[in-house]
């Protein structure tokens, strides 16, 4: 009975980790987005708040330009659950964003995305391209 165990466990393990290809999973074809840079909020009135970020310049030859920017606010009801509340896409690059405050007594998150088309479109492939965002926190009575 012994040895069926460990002839089970053996083949147990070999069966999850013989079969780990590391470079299929961490390998992404495709063209990405760089991150906007230097996200700063300024307070403009009590229902205000200015959004400027710059875009960087190694965007890829691939995009098409100007890019837009993707913009997402989700209200935080607590730790582990988000309400969307608004989101727009800016065109022609625009480095600055002005956002009316729904209630001033929540917590928002407001975050930044680059978005862009490729040039050359492929039919495996989505041409519409995000960067990764850069978020900024609207917290209550600030």
């Amino acid at each position: 009975m012994k040895i069926v165990l460990i002839y089970i466990f053996s083949l147990s393990a070999l069966f999850f980790t013989g079969c780990n290809d590391r470079d299929l999973l961490e390998r992404k074809d495709g063209v990405s987005l760089p991150a906007v840079e230097g996200l700063t909020m300024q307070r403009v009135d009590d229902k205000h708040v200015r959004l400027t970020w710059n875009i960087p310049d190694n965007i890829p030859n691939e995009i098409e330009l100007p890019v837009n920017v993707f913009v997402e606010v989700k209200e935080i009801v607590n730790v582990t659950k988000t309400l969307p509340v608004f989101n727009t896409i800016l065109s022609n690059a625009p480095s600055e964003f002005i956002y009316e405050i729904p209630d001033i007594a929540k917590t928002y998150h407001i975050t930044i995305k680059l978005n862009g088309s490729t040039k050359v479109k492929d039919v495996n492939y989505s041409s519409n391209i995000y960067s990764l965002g850069q978020t900024a926190v609207i917290a209550e009575g600030q």
